[in-house]
């Protein structure tokens, strides 16, 4: 969100004001669980989670974009889709692209522009143009592990309880591979009620699971059930006292996905890129995927600023933006190496597959992965560190600030807190002292 404030310094304000959102501490409103491990709640440090729902910040985003510039330098066109790109294969670069509406399918239009930028999201086709219009194959990476949730909205009710009611933020995050139930909820909206039992709050909620232990979606009833057998008691209470606004919303088909742009070099078409989901998707149970997307619009800013030819903006931008991916890719992905039956899918320059396929079944045609050594460390490590920042608050405010990728991962791996990790490891595996219960 800071980067959106930095880019509209009214949106902020408009939002609080006149939509309903919410400005929630993370030392009064929040509580977060990963695994079985409370976070400690003593943050060195008082930090924001700012509470809108999606469609209500598009909406205002588009209108806020629109008011800076005048209709002969922006138009909106909707209700289309994007269905090739035009390319000059003789100098290797993109000039626009063909749309059709969706209203007409016999209506067609053909835009060209200066640069393009494909922002369309986790089905970007870009694979299959650049393979189709420049023969060039995209190195992919992708983790499948069984990934679900059921979503919905809801307006928050007083439980009798004021510990469970001054929780707005937070929840319980799964963690591979014996945490592989999760739940999360933060508001979007405040609103004022007659009812005396509201809280003044619509929330948005997720149950979701790895490893394919999927909450049902058939009923409110039923899911209310799977919760309170296998989650802790107090989300079940929340959401037991919850009025129900919306449809149970289930989906199944999260996985992780990497293009590795930044492998192909100069052989990258010019005047073209990918940006957030279209370059690289994350498992939702991170929430990683909006802040990602808006870091690689800034960075993608910050190369025009930096005034380089025009042909040369996309290789430089792949090169950075994978960076971001990287440090994204490294929070998603840790973990997701725990899943007990993880597949693994890559693809190389050259089109080769291959898939790995974590298994108890004898008879599985494909062959196990391999965790790759630096992610045994970081599950080593990131074990540990939530061990410790049950204890810390001085860790928990770190581990925040990574989680909403104010600073890098490598941050946590800084001497003061690489040494209390190493100790808490250490003194657990000699067993020299009751370090925790």
């Amino acid at each position: 969100s800071n980067i959106l404030f930095k880019l509209f310094p009214n949106l902020k304000n408009k939002l609080l004001n006149e939509y309903g959102a919410r400005l929630c501490s993370l030392k009064n409103d929040f509580r977060f669980v990963i695994g079985d491990v409370l976070l400690n709640k003593y943050l060195t440090e008082d930090l924001y989670w700012f509470c809108i729902d999606r469609f209500t910040l598009e909406t205002v985003l588009r209108r806020e974009l629109c008011s800076q510039y005048d209709q002969q330098q922006i138009k909106w066109i909707s209700n289309t889709k994007v269905t090739q790109l035009i390319v000059n294969q003789s100098n290797n670069s993109v000039l626009g692209v063909k749309c059709r509406s969706k209203l007409n399918s016999d209506s067609q239009m053909d835009f060209y522009a200066d640069f393009i930028v494909d922002c369309t999201g986790r089905y970007s086709s870009s694979t299959k143009w650049l393979k189709q219009y420049f023969n060039l194959i995209i190195p992919t990476e992708q983790l499948h592990i069984g990934t679900g949730y059921v979503s919905f909205v809801g307006e928050r009710l007083k439980t009798g309880n004021s510990t469970l009611d001054s929780i707005h933020v937070g929840g319980n995050a799964a963690h591979a591979p014996n945490h592989n139930k999760g739940f999360l909820t933060t508001p979007i909206r405040q609103i004022k009620s007659s009812d005396p039992n509201s809280l003044g709050l619509i929330s948005n909620f997720a149950v979701y699971c790895v490893n394919s232990e999927y909450p049902p979606n058939d009923s409110y009833e039923n899911l209310l059930e799977w919760i309170k057998e296998h989650l802790p008691i107090d989300y079940y209470l929340i959401l037991k006292s919850t009025k129900l606004l919306s449809p149970l919303l289930p989906y199944r088909r999260a996985f992780d996905d990497r293009k590795h742009v930044e492998l192909l070099g100069r052989k990258w078409p010019r005047n073209y890129v990918l940006v957030g989901d279209s370059m690289c998707v994350f498992n939702p149970k991170n929430g990683q995927g909006m802040t990602h997307a808006c870091r690689q619009a800034q960075q993608l800013n910050e190369v025009f600023k930096e005034k380089y030819q025009l042909k040369d903006i996309s290789f430089i931008y792949n090169r950075r933006a994978a960076s971001i991916s990287e440090e994204c890719w490294l929070g998603s992905t840790t973990n997701d190496w725990a899943v007990p039956t993880l597949k693994v899918i890559n693809i190389d320059k050259y089109g080769t597959m291959k898939i790995y396929q974590r298994s108890e079944d004898s008879t599985s045609i494909y062959p196990q992965p391999k965790t790759p050594l630096f992610m045994q460390f970081l599950q080593w490590y990131t074990y540990w560190l939530i061990k410790c920042a049950a204890q810390s608050g001085e860790l928990t405010t770190a581990f925040i600030h990574v989680v909403f990728q104010e600073k890098s991962p490598y941050s946590l791996l800084q001497p003061k807190f690489f040494l209390k990790i190493l100790y808490a490891s250490l003194t657990n595996y000699f067993n020299l002292t009751k370090f925790f219960d």
